[in-house]
């Protein structure tokens, strides 16, 4: 009786054995393994379609020889946009595309800039029916009851020209005259021999660089870190975070680690890493990454009022590719420059890399004895090519002006973080922060 209870406990160990060896090689597969499925069927918000991902880098207003300037935050730029995006998604390219440009005495009323690029054609929402291609300008012209898009193609001198129908013209008549134009800003693109002429210095201008030409006022801001639901933000990156290992910083940071990836949330924002995924490629098409670079933002965070997609590259080395977004909160039009970037790294494997730290005005600071005027763009900079000489030294390279923007920093006193007006100028790679009002560089108290 006794050989036989050992005969059958013998096989069902044998039995027991067999099951788990098929389900090590064959079955379910380990939790590690399958959390990119997992976290992406929980939503903080559903991710938007590529028609809402993209928006343009600057509106410019013709004003003569001079321009209003409109960008993220600002009254009418949302609009102007949408009317755009419609326009080209419901248009068809085969009865609209004119062989010449518009007539010689036409005006040119709107320039779209368009850093990120759009792609179009090929099924893509703008543009469905023609051959793909990527989009970095749109003007509008008008002529008597005529209106023209002409559309410049990115990376080359190709332009497409649309003649816009009675419908279309009549719609972007109606906008520009709704546009609030009342107190805004006249604004000069930034030229070569406009800065000779004042500032006596040659330097080159990569890219569209609009200046003031008058003294722009700005407001100190209190501003608040974003706020985030602390176990929605776990869920998105881990299958179970109990089972993670949780260390603690002595700033109050918590790292949640589970061997292989790691989040570190903060009151400013939080950084994801997953280092073993940065061997591979990015074999995604331009759409598709700009719909999975929404997908990331949608699923870690949402997409926060007044934020938008401000660049994505593809960057190789070696056997080695991945992409690179980055997105930027505005006030009022102008950047707020956070702690740390919010941008995201990804490849063919996943997720590699996601920085958030967004903030937000929570009230403006009016000075009871009026407010100060920011200091000259001009003056601004001849102060950054100062700085850049000291940093770099004489090279004798040709300067090229990047970058050349208004916008706010952010200082910590005491966990009470102040949006502080600043001149961000980038030269040959080099970024320069100026206060905005005394030219000086930016102190420690700066959280770049």
């Amino acid at each position: 009786m006794i050989e036989k209870v050992k005969s059958v406990l013998l096989v069902f160990l044998i039995g027991m054995s067999l099951f788990l060896t098929y389900q090590l090689w064959y079955g379910t597969m380990p939790a590690q393994l399958v959390v990119e499925d997992v976290y992406e069927r929980i939503l903080v918000e559903e991710p938007r379609p590529l028609e809402n991902t993209l928006t343009p880098s600057q509106v410019a207003i013709s004003a003569g020889e001079a321009f209003y300037l409109l960008r993220k935050g600002e009254p009418g730029y949302d609009d102007l946009w949408e009317a755009l995006s419609q326009t080209l998604q419901n248009i068809s390219i085969d009865t609209t595309v004119g062989e010449e440009m518009p007539p010689e005495d036409s005006g040119k009323l709107l320039t779209y800039h368009l850093q990120p690029a759009i792609p179009a054609g090929d099924g893509l929402p703008w543009f469905s029916d023609a051959p793909y291609t990527e989009i970095e300008k749109i003007e509008l012209f008008s002529a008597g009851d005529q209106k023209w898009l002409v559309l410049s193609e990115l990376g080359s001198d190709n332009k497409i020209r649309l003649l816009l129908s009675p419908g279309k013209t009549e719609l972007f008549a109606d906008m520009l005259e709704e546009i609030p134009l009342e107190g805004k800003i006249l604004r000069s693109r930034l030229t070569p021999e406009l800065i000779a002429l004042q500032t006596e210095m040659e330097l080159e201008v990569t890219g569209p660089i609009y200046v003031p030409e008058v003294p722009v006022y700005m407001n100190e801001l209190i501003l608040k870190p974003e706020s985030m639901d602390r176990d929605m933000i776990l869920k998105t990156f881990f299958v179970d975070y109990n089972m993670a290992r949780i260390i603690e910083e002595k700033d109050g940071g918590l790292i949640y680690t589970d061997g292989d990836k790691g989040l570190r949330l903060k009151n400013t924002g939080l950084e994801y890493s997953s280092p073993q995924k940065e061997e591979g490629q990015a074999t995604a098409s331009y759409p598709e990454a700009l719909t999975v670079s929404s997908n990331f933002i949608s699923n870690h965070g949402g997409w926060p009022e007044n934020l938008r997609l401000e660049e994505i590259s593809l960057s190789r080395w070696g056997r080695t590719a991945y992409y690179n977004v980055r997105w930027m909160a505005y006030y009022d039009g102008f950047p707020i420059f956070a702690v740390q970037p919010t941008r995201a790294l990804f490849n063919d494997n996943g997720l590699i890399h996601y920085a958030r730290s967004i903030f937000t005005p929570e009230n403006v600071i009016i000075e009871e004895n009026g407010r100060e005027p920011a200091a000259a763009w001009n003056d601004a900079l001849e102060e950054a090519v100062a700085l850049f000489r000291e940093q770099e030294g004489e090279s004798g390279r040709v300067m090229r002006l990047e970058e050349m923007s208004l916008g706010y920093a952010i200082i910590d006193a005491s966990n009470n973080y102040r949006g502080k007006p600043i001149w961000r100028i980038k030269i040959n790679g080099t970024t320069v922060i100026l206060c905005a009002m005394q030219l000086e560089p930016a102190g420690e108290e700066y959280l770049l």
